[in-house]
């Protein structure tokens, strides 16, 4: 066989290959679209209808997609898009999507327990649930990964936070260096689900390393915030406003910056309804805010808390209805449709934290206001600031941060004309997890500066 054809044939096959295959780049998950499972989840009792309403999760090891289904009647589900030829792992969550439960099968090494599998089969083996954790009825089509959690004394439930934990840059000692463990404190909890990454005992939202890489997380794109495919990051900003009889109204921003080399049609939320019915979206045109009922989609529209339109920051301010606000470890989605009309999901979960009403007061004589009250109830890993308004409402001025130790700030000469109407508002906010996305604020009434 003479050269040019050897050369020749080689160019065909790579051609055939690369069409069958598809791109392997582009950030686009529909590459390699998954499967259609389905299956049943039992309680304790040996009932499938006592789980209905509730919430299972196919999280892949890897990347955090995470494909959910509701549970029917009879405690069944069917979810499209499972690729279970990558590792997975399952959740459970109760019906507000509140994370309950994580899977759980014995090790073959006594005080270890696997997590993580691929399958062939697309119909999935019962899940019993039991308490914090689910199991199979039966494994023989379960392929195990050789990941592991700790189970020091074999009752099937992941020991949780390792005392030898602090201050490790391989913090579960697995091997895995932290900037990429998927579950980096071994505590059994993937890192999308866990509220505290490195097991310090400092959740996330007040954690400035919270991947205990010994690296400052804002000079870093790692983390559970941030994704492979589909999306560069998510943020989620929840906004307490305190009212007169010290409520708090509760607002969030939602926001996803789409990979420049995706194929993106819609990003939409998918989420508990005791959060989300009700919601009312902002919408700005001319300088005017007004609310529509809110579709939960997220708009790239210049309009929308996004930045500039058509620069692949998708986002919504959204208005909760009357008395809800975001609960401890409560899950929501954003859902990514592409242009083939494709469906991959990507979790966000809310901290475990307390929130509280915060006031300031202002004194004349030397220009200082003085926060009071407890916006994060103990934790004190928060920063806050002074925001002044004219008599128009419109604001003139905003401090530095001031740290949530400090109770005091001076408004600096010049700010404030003795002849006008002032009024001010305290912002106290934790940290920002991605630059100029602080995960929850709680905005004091306003108060007069006169």
């Amino acid at each position: 066989m003479s050269k040019p054809l050897i050369v020749y044939l080689i160019t065909i096959a790579v051609c055939i290959l690369s069409c069958r295959s598809g791109s392997s780049g582009g950030g686009s998950t529909g590459t390699s679209t998954g499967v259609t499972v389905s299956g049943v989840v039992k309680s304790s009792s040996g009932s499938q209808s006592e789980m209905v309403s509730w919430v299972i999760v196919f999280v892949e090891r890897d990347s955090g997609l995470s494909q959910f289904g509701v549970l029917g009647s009879l405690g069944n589900y069917e979810i499209e898009n499972v690729r279970l030829s990558q590792p997975q792992t399952i959740v459970l969550l109760d019906p507000q999507y509140r994370l309950s439960a994580v899977l759980t099968s014995p090790g073959t090494t006594t005080g270890t327990i696997f997590q993580y599998f691929t399958s062939n089969l697309v119909t999935i083996p019962s899940l019993v649930h039991q308490g914090p954790v689910i199991k199979f009825s039966d494994t023989s089509s379960i392929a195990w990964t050789a990941n592991t959690a700790g189970d020091s004394d074999s009752d099937l439930i992941p020991d949780g936070l390792d005392a030898i934990s602090l201050g490790l840059a391989d913090t579960d000692a697995d091997g895995i260096d932290n900037s990429t463990d998927f579950d980096l404190d071994g505590d059994g909890i993937i890192n999308w689900y866990d509220d505290d990454d490195d097991g310090d005992e400092t959740i996330d939202v007040y954690d400035t390393d919270a991947n205990g890489d010994d690296i400052a997380d804002l000079s870093q794109s790692i983390g559970e915030l941030y994704f492979s495919q589909d999306l560069e990051f998510v943020a989620v900003q929840v906004i307490q406003e305190v009212q007169s009889d010290s409520s708090l109204a509760s607002s969030l921003i939602l926001s996803a910056k789409a990979s420049s080399t995706g194929s993106i049609d819609t990003i939409a939320i998918a989420g508990p309804d005791i959060l989300l019915e009700d919601a009312t979206a902002n919408v700005t045109t001319d300088d005017q805010t007004s609310t529509t009922a809110w579709d939960r989609t997220l708009l790239d529209d210049g309009l929308s808390e996004d930045g500039n339109s058509d620069d692949l920051l998708y986002a919504r301010s959204v208005n909760l209805g009357s008395g809800k606000s975001p609960k401890a470890n409560q899950l929501i989605f954003f859902t990514v449709t592409d242009t083939s009309a494709v469906a991959w999901s990507y979790p966000y979960s809310f901290p475990s934290l307390t929130s509280g009403v915060v006031s300031g007061s202002f004194d004349s004589t030397t220009s200082t206001v003085t926060k009071s009250g407890s916006p994060f109830s103990v934790a004190e890993n928060y920063s806050w600031s002074v925001h002044v308004f004219d008599a128009q409402g419109v604001k003139i001025y905003g401090s530095e941060s001031v740290a949530g130790t400090v109770d005091t700030f001076s408004i600096p000469s010049g700010i404030l004309d003795n002849t006008q109407t002032y009024t001010a508002q305290v912002v106290a906010s934790t940290i920002d997890r991605i630059n100029s996305y602080p995960t929850w604020t709680v905005k004091s009434l306003n108060f007069s500066l006169n």
